[in-house]
C-alpha cells in the first residue's frame, strides 16, 4: 500500500478517538454497548456481504481499494476489529481503563504505523524499532494524560502493551491491543 494511501487508513484509525472521548465526557457504559455493538453488528454483516456477494464486493472494492490491505480481502479488515476491541473494552473493563486500552489503539498504533513506514530503518521482529519506539512514547503520553489512573500503573501498562505489539502474534492487533492494554492495567490496580 502506498504511503499516502497508509496515512488515509490511519486518519480513519485517528477517527476512532471519538469513541473513548464519547465515552469519557457524554455517554454511560450501557451508551457506548449499544453504540459500538451497532458498529460491530453494521461492520460484521458488511463484512459477509463483501466476502460472498460479488455485487457488494465490486463496490467495497471501488470505494475502500487504496486503504484496505491485500490480506484484508479474504477476512474481516482492521476497522471491523477496531470496533470489537473498543466494543470488549468497554465490556469488559473499568471506564477508565476501557478509555485508556481504547486511544492506545487509536493513536499509539496508529502513529507508530506511520512513523514505522516513513522512517523505519531498523527491523525488530518484523516492526521497525522507530515504530515501536513511537508506539511507547504515546503510549506513555496517554498514560500521563488519562483521568483516574495512576501513573505507575498506566505507564507500566504502556510498556507491556508496546512488548505484546511487537511480538508477532496471530491475532489481530486491533482487538489484542485494547485488550492487552486494559488487561495489564486492570492487572495493576488489583495488585498495587
Amino acid at each position: 500500500m502506498e504511503y499516502k494511501h497508509e496515512i488515509l487508513r490511519k486518519l480513519i484509525h485517528y477517527g476512532s478517538t471519538i469513541f473513548p472521548l464519547c465515552y469519557l465526557y457524554f455517554f454511560t457504559r450501557v451508551e457506548m454497548l449499544f453504540l459500538l455493538g451497532g458498529f460491530v453488528l453494521i461492520m460484521i454483516v458488511l463484512e459477509i456481504l463483501r466476502m460472498y456477494l460479488p455485487f457488494f464486493t465490486h463496490i467495497y472494492e471501488v470505494i475502500f481499494s487504496k486503504i484496505v490491505r491485500v490480506e484484508e480481502s479474504e477476512t474481516f479488515t482492521g476497522a471491523t476489529y477496531s470496533f470489537l476491541g473498543a466494543f470488549i473494552a468497554i465490556l469488559i473493563f473499568e471506564k477508565e481503563v476501557a478509555i485508556f486500552a481504547m486511544l492506545i489503539l487509536s493513536l499509539s498504533d496508529s502513529t507508530a504505523a506511520l512513523v514505522g513506514r516513513k522512517w523505519g530503518s531498523i527491523s525488530l521482529l518484523g516492526k521497525s524499532v522507530q515504530g515501536t519506539v513511537t508506539f511507547l512514547t504515546v503510549s506513555i503520553t496517554i498514560a500521563l494524560l488519562v483521568p483516574g489512573i495512576p501513573r505507575i500503573e498506566a505507564i507500566t501498562a504502556a510498556i507491556f502493551t508496546t512488548v505484546v505489539e511487537l511480538v508477532p502474534s496471530p491475532v489481530n492487533d486491533n482487538l489484542l491491543i485494547p485488550i492487552s492494554a486494559g488487561i495489564t492495567l486492570s492487572l495493576m490496580r488489583l495488585f498495587t
